[in-house]
């Protein structure tokens, strides 16, 4: 009775914060698929959109590690994480408005200075939302089994968000004008975003620990080394998908025009609403890093394929796009649920348990992988000559251009990044456990090394 108890959460809790994560993912998938379109429409050029997206990484690398310490050392009279979250839900939304509004009558140096600086404030809006969500994961439940059905849930309500961008999106702008559609969508953000307030409870925070330094928080970070070797992996194989930051591009040159951007986006996110809820079920009975390394391999020969084959067959190149999407599923989720793992390590090991900072990392992580695909993206549309503008011809060398970077290049991160993982990654699911129960002080130090597989 008292493990249930201790990792009991609520339907109604769980439903809150899928309304939520689906409020800010649509926020997020707006800016990961149509943000570069709508800046080279309006005229700025490629390579001053990648640029864009660098400068916001400059302000990433300060704010997100201060803003783990502020997460980790802060408790409010609403709780040490809602607060936090209450703040985002309007951060995010308006932000969203903010960078589909640029006025179309000034110049092309004004349209990249607002840019620039409205990104700037979504990151910043971002990271308010993605360092406390998951640690409020973790102080809603101590049970591994109710974290995995909380970052299930999760995962399902991003990839319902994708789904939601997927036909929403190219429905309006066509017909409405970016700005109309960015403030559509920046509305649905925040009423969505205001679930979290009504039922998710904190039921495990951790007293308030002495302030930490900047290099208190990097010498933590080195000191969990599987932190660091997650981190790497998942940074090499998400730079180099630029699939997301392409599709747009590639449905409209490559396909043959706009009406390809809503099938091509479908293919990669129904299939995942598909597989997503059955995850939980898949990792009762395999070890997350098992079915992680299953899945990317399959993602690795799918690929393959996928750039030997070319895209002339529409029907077969869409089916495979499908079927990659349905193990990628498991990735998505799995990749969230090693994060508090390395949590749980660190603790174990040093007696630490820093989960604002492990997941200020994640937060960075992602804004990282959004900018640099973005960056990648569009310096590589400049070298292969892209024309701006809404309607712009392409040239066959272009053309050719964005299928290379739309298909070559993820099958080179993912390669690298199961070669990390193989390698150097050792924690499992039973070894967790065991980690998790030594630091709720359910048994000791010395029973859990005895227990464990191998030595950490």
């Amino acid at each position: 009775m008292e493990t249930k108890s201790r990792g009991y959460t609520t339907g109604g809790e769980r439903l809150s914060a899928g309304f939520y994560v689906f409020g800010a993912i649509l926020s997020y998938y707006m800016i990961m698929s149509y943000l570069q379109l709508f800046m080279t429409d309006i005229g700025i050029p490629a390579i001053s959109v990648g640029l864009i997206f660098i400068v916001a990484k400059v302000w990433d690398a300060v704010n997100d590690p201060i803003f783990g310490v502020a997460v980790d050392k802060f408790s409010f009279k609403g709780g040490k994480y809602k607060p936090w979250l209450r703040i985002a839900s309007i951060a995010i939304p308006v932000t969203t408005i903010l960078l589909f509004i640029v006025p179309a009558n000034i110049s092309i140096q004004a349209k990249i200075i607002w840019s620039s600086v409205a990104y700037v404030l979504w990151d910043t809006a971002y990271t308010m939302y993605d360092v406390p969500l998951h640690s409020l994961y973790m102080a809603m439940t101590e049970d591994l089994n109710e974290r995995n059905r909380l970052f299930s849930i999760s995962s399902f309500s991003v990839y319902l968000g994708a789904l939601a961008i997927s036909i929403v999106v190219p429905m309006l702008f066509p017909n409405i004008g970016w700005s109309a559609t960015g403030i559509i969508i920046g509305a649905l953000c925040f009423a969505f975003m205001q679930m979290l307030n009504f039922k998710c409870k904190e039921r495990f925070v951790g007293a308030s620990k002495k302030e930490s330094s900047i290099k208190e928080i990097i010498m933590s970070l080195v000191r969990n080394k599987y932190l660091l070797i997650f981190t790497l992996a998942t940074i090499i194989g998400g730079i180099t998908n630029l699939s997301m930051s392409m599709n747009s591009y590639f449905a409209i040159h490559c396909l043959g025009g706009r009406q390809w951007i809503t099938p091509l986006a479908l293919a990669s996110a129904i299939p995942v609403l598909l597989v997503v809820l059955l995850v939980p079920k898949i990792l009762g009975k395999i070890d997350k890093f098992t079915a992680t390394m299953l899945s990317r391999g399959a993602m690795l020969l799918i690929d393959l394929t996928i750039f030997f084959l070319g895209y002339k067959n529409t029907t077969l190149f869409l089916a495979m796009i499908v079927v990659k999407n349905m193990f990628g599923a498991v990735w998505n989720i799995t990749s969230i649920a090693f994060i508090a793992d390395c949590v749980e390590y660190a603790q174990f090991r040093t007696g630490e348990r820093n989960q604002g900072i492990a997941f200020a990392t994640k937060a960075f992580n992602n804004k990282l992988i959004v900018a640099l695909t973005g960056s990648i993206a569009m310096f590589g549309l400049a070298a292969f000559g892209f024309t701006e503008g809404a309607g712009a011809a392409q040239s066959q060398s272009t053309i050719d251009g964005i299928w290379f970077l739309y298909s070559f290049f993820p099958i080179i991160g993912n390669t690298v990044c199961l070669c990390i993982l193989a390698l150097f990654f050792k924690l499992r699911d039973k070894d967790i456990r065991i980690m998790v129960r030594c630091n709720n002080g359910e048994i000791t130090r010395e029973e859990a090394e005895a227990s464990l597989a191998r030595k950490y």
